[in-house]
């Protein structure tokens, strides 16, 4: 449905386009005649020429039209000019209306309107591509433009997803830019325990390429986090101090130091489960990577310690 809403817009600008192709002519390669270039503010790809797209907007951005218009390549001031302004098409609503402007006297008319954000489906009503057609009596352009959170966290997951208390906890995120220039931001991170203690953080600057940028980083988790469901937060700021985007958390669950069975306890079993691997690294006929609870690729005495430090804990 949404295909078919925008190739009926694409055609009917196409076809009023078109309609003006009888005034307009070229001569030694310039373009004579009546003629309107419509453009935003967004330097350096505003928009600037025929049918050319602008960059990008945020939610509640405002935008600014220009609409230059020539005669045989001259300003002429004092023309009205119509813009009609689309919004993306969906089921819920759809975005459409009108203003007028009059050119002065370097030949530009300007208005400016502001992204909408409504209470509710805001972004189901606002986010995708708007398309924005300018016209005076002879001739018209138009120009599209994307709507959306500039740079956005596209998806955020920790592999770890039970690390044991002293363990580690690997996070991936994917950072999604709309833009049409790279964007220097700062991805910011928080991890809470089950008593929403903070137990690490995490402030990096980040590159984020048209597109999609992937970026992972690794915490330790505190030995003296609190056993249960904890949670890491990833959010992502401008140089400015405000946000592109909102905040998006995952849950993981900080098990206890020790458990190598998983029966939330530390007894005679976990201690048997690395008295068995004792001496074993990898590769080794016995080894047992759930053993080495310090992740030093060996079994020792210090893993037999870390057991120990918590036996007879129970968590319920």
């Amino acid at each position: 449905m949404k295909g078919r809403l925008e190739s009926k817009l694409l055609v009917s600008i196409l076809v009023i386009l078109l309609g003006f192709s009888d005034v307009v002519m070229v001569v030694k390669g310039e373009t004579l005649g009546w003629q309107v270039d419509v453009y935003t503010q967004k330097e350096t790809f505003n928009g600037v020429g025929l049918g050319v797209s602008s960059d990008a907007f945020a939610p509640l951005e405002t935008v600014v039209l220009f609409a230059y218009v020539t005669y045989n390549l001259a300003p002429v001031q004092n023309i009205l000019v119509a813009y009609r302004v689309y919004g993306p098409p969906n089921t819920l609503q759809n975005i459409s209306f009108a203003l007028v402007a009059q050119t002065n006297n370097v030949g530009v008319a300007k208005v400016d309107f502001t992204i909408p954000w409504p209470n509710e489906n805001a972004e189901a009503i606002t986010f995708g591509n708007w398309t924005v057609l300018a016209s005076i009596e002879n001739a018209s352009d138009f120009l599209c433009f994307r709507v959306g959170w500039l740079v956005e966290i596209a998806s955020l997951r920790v592999e770890d997803v039970d690390p044991p208390q002293g363990g580690w906890l690997n996070v991936e995120v994917s950072l999604e830019n709309i833009c049409m220039t790279s964007k220097n931001v700062s991805l910011s991170f928080v991890l809470f325990d089950s008593l929403n203690q903070v137990i690490g953080s995490l402030v990096s600057n980040v590159i984020v390429n048209v597109g999609f940028t992937n970026f992972s980083c690794t915490f330790q988790i505190p030995y003296w986090a609190t056993v249960g469901w904890g949670r890491v937060h990833g959010s992502v700021y401008a140089s400015n101090g405000v946000p592109y985007c909102p905040g998006v958390s995952e849950a993981f669950f900080i098990s206890l130091l020790g458990d190598l069975n998983g029966d939330n306890k530390v007894d005679v079993r976990d201690v048997s489960i690395v008295a068995l691997a004792f001496g074993s690294y990898p590769g080794h006929a016995r080894w047992n990577p759930v053993a080495d609870v310090n992740k030093d690729r060996k079994i020792d005495v210090r893993d037999v310690a870390l057991v120990a430090k918590n036996f007879g804990k129970v968590y319920s």
